[in-house]
This record gives structure tokens, C-alpha cells and sequence, in this order.
């Protein structure tokens, strides 16, 4: 009885070790973003997985609301132990001048600091301290992998693409942008004919649809930078009786129920993905520094890859499995098992 009883003390207070590592995501999303809320989802199966007190504050795309959400955090009696952020809309920077001189690890994932920024960072003994690297992935890589993945469907030559963008200010669309427009340029049997953004939405993609639509009435395929504007592309051309996916071939980026049920019904011909599981990779990044001081898990690895509507990532994003999806994508694929 006594020895059960040491090993079970032994047990709750390893366990309370790891439950007192906190961590804040300032999420530049919205809950309602299919990509954003995956990412959060995955950030969280990796955070309970590993015994992380983690919140997370949704900014709605709006940097000044970011920005004052982490000077909040900042000033507060209680720090967290990490803070992990996006670099959206380049307000860096400033949530770093509010972290500055605090005991607080910085993790930026999916859009980091740009490379001067950084090494300018690390002369400062701070930041060589508390500024961790970065978890991003090629998107020059994802940019010519979803374009590519649409040449196939092509059945008249030249064919004659359009593209729907994210935006023009995040590092993440515009690599994945002009990497997209090399791969279309190189192809002689391809015309890409324009790239519009539409800010990610749903709507203004619909909007950007009709625009393109009386430009280029004999558009072959459209290349989008998300599940959510691929939506609108398909609202938009069944209002004008065309078949998505027969009449005009799409590629989407993001794994999500819109991607999924839009790639089921053939209105979409390819979705590629996997980004979103940077989240988990971010949790386990700060378990195994918490423990090990290392902070070097799956950093170089591509999580992105073309899906079919069999793919065991969209069933477990169907059915909300979180930690299968993590055990499996990021635990196994970065083989490492934190007790």
C-alpha cells in the first residue's frame, strides 16, 4: 500500500509539473474560419495530450484587436510560459515590444518575422533567449503543388486559368501566389490569365467569380487559396449555369467539411492541405522544450499533400476526431513519445 501510494504521489505532482506550462495562441482567425478553427483544434489535442494549460483569443483578423489583446497578456501579474502567434499583417513587431524584458517564450507559427527581422532579434541576449524558431512550412512548395495538381483536368489547349488569392500582405499568400504563377507561366499549354484576392471570404470570392466570369466567359479552370473562396467560386458559377468542376476546373487549398463535401460532389477537382497541423506541432514543441530545453521537432517537415475524399485526414477532420488526428500526423510523423 505504501509503495502505491509514493508512486501515485509520484504521478499527480509530474503531472502538476506539466499542468503549470501555460500558453496563449493569438489566433488571427475567426472561430468561424474552417482553417483557423482546425488550427486551434489540433493546437488543442497537442496541448491536452501533453498536460499544456492553453487559451486561445481569436482576433477576427483585426491586428489592432491582436495588438491589444497581447499588451492585455502582457501586463498581466500572471505570465504565460510561451506565447504562440502568427505573423498577420506584420503586427509583430509590436506584440514583441510588449513581450520585451518578460520571462515569456515567443513561438511564431505558419507567418514568421522576416529573416532580417530575426537575425536583427538575436543580437539582443533576450531575445537569443525567449525568441524560438519558427513553424512554418514551403509554401513556395504548396504553391506550385496546387497548381499543379489542376493541369491534369485540362482538356483544351491552352487552357485558360484564373487565380483567387488570399491577399497581397501575408508572406504565406504572397509565396504561395507567385509560386502558383511560375508554375502556370512555365507551362506553355496554360494561360493564366489574372489573379484577384478576395481576402480569404467566401463572399468576395463569389464577388471576384462574377467579375472574372464577364472578363473571361471562356475561363477553363480557377485556382483558389482557400476552402472558404472556393465555396464562393461554386455559388457563383451554378448562378450562372455552369458546372464547377465539369464546365471550369478549381483547386482549393485547406482540408475542412466545405472542402470535403465540395470535392465529394466533384464541384471541386483537387484539395490539398495539412498546414493546419502546425498547431500540433507547436504543442509539441513546447513540451519537449518545457522538458528538454529543445526546441526542434518536425520543424523541416511538409505537412502539405494532395487528398482524395478518402484520405484518413478528412475523415478525422469530419468526424472531429482531434487526438487520432494528432497521434497520427504529428506524433508519428515527428516519432517522438513525451512521458
Amino acid at each position: 500500500m505504501g509503495r502505491l501510494l509514493a508512486a501515485t504521489i509520484l504521478v499527480l505532482l509530474s503531472t502538476q509539473v506539466l499542468a503549470n506550462v501555460s500558453a496563449v495562441f493569438l489566433n488571427p482567425g475567426a472561430d468561424h474560419e474552417l482553417f483557423w478553427s482546425n488550427v486551434n483544434n489540433i493546437m488543442h489535442a497537442s496541448s491536452d495530450k501533453h498536460a499544456i494549460e492553453l487559451k486561445t483569443h481569436y482576433s477576427n483578423r483585426d491586428r489592432i484587436l491582436m495588438l491589444n489583446q497581447a499588451v492585455e497578456i502582457a501586463s498581466q501579474p500572471q505570465l504565460p510560459d510561451y506565447l504562440m502567434m502568427v505573423n498577420d499583417k506584420q503586427v509583430a513587431k509590436k506584440v514583441l515590444q510588449s513581450f520585451y524584458q518578460k520571462p515569456v517564450y515567443i513561438v511564431f507559427l505558419i507567418n514568421d518575422i522576416d529573416a532580417n527581422t530575426r537575425t536583427e532579434l538575436l543580437t539582443d541576449p533576450h531575445w537569443q533567449q525567449y525568441l524560438l524558431p519558427a513553424i512554418i512550412e514551403d509554401n513556395n512548395q504548396i504553391g506550385r503543388e496546387s497548381a499543379a495538381s489542376l493541369a491534369p483536368y485540362f482538356t483544351t489547349k491552352p487552357a485558360h486559368v484564373v487565380a483567387i488569392a488570399g491577399d497581397d500582405v501575408r508572406e504565406t499568400s504572397l509565396q504561395r501566389t507567385e509560386a502558383m504563377e511560375g508554375y502556370f507561366n512555365l507551362h506553355l499549354d496554360i494561360v493564366l490569365e489574372q489573379v484577384v484576392f478576395a481576402d480569404w471570404q467566401l463572399e468576395k470570392a463569389y464577388e471576384q467569380t462574377h467579375f472574372i466570369l464577364k472578363r473571361f466567359p471562356g475561363v477553363d479552370g480557377i485556382w483558389t487559396g482557400n476552402d472558404q473562396m472556393a465555396a464562393g467560386v461554386v455559388k457563383a458559377l451554378k448562378e450562372t449555369r455552369r458546372k464547377p468542376g465539369e464546365d471550369i476546373k478549381i483547386s482549393t487549398i485547406n482540408p475542412s467539411l466545405y472542402s470535403y463535401e465540395l470535392l465529394k460532389s466533384g464541384e471541386v477537382n483537387t484539395v490539398g492541405g495539412g498546414s493546419f497541423l502546425l498547431g500540433g506541432v507547436a504543442g509539441l514543441n513546447i513540451a519537449n522544450h518545457h522538458q528538454n530545453g529543445q526546441f526542434n521537432l518536425c520543424l523541416e517537415q511538409q505537412f502539405y499533400r494532395q487528398l482524395t475524399v478518402d484520405s484518413d485526414m478528412f475523415t478525422m477532420i469530419f468526424n472531429q476526431q482531434w487526438q487520432p488526428l494528432y497521434q497520427q500526423e504529428v506524433l508519428s510523423i515527428c516519432k517522438l513519445s513525451l512521458d
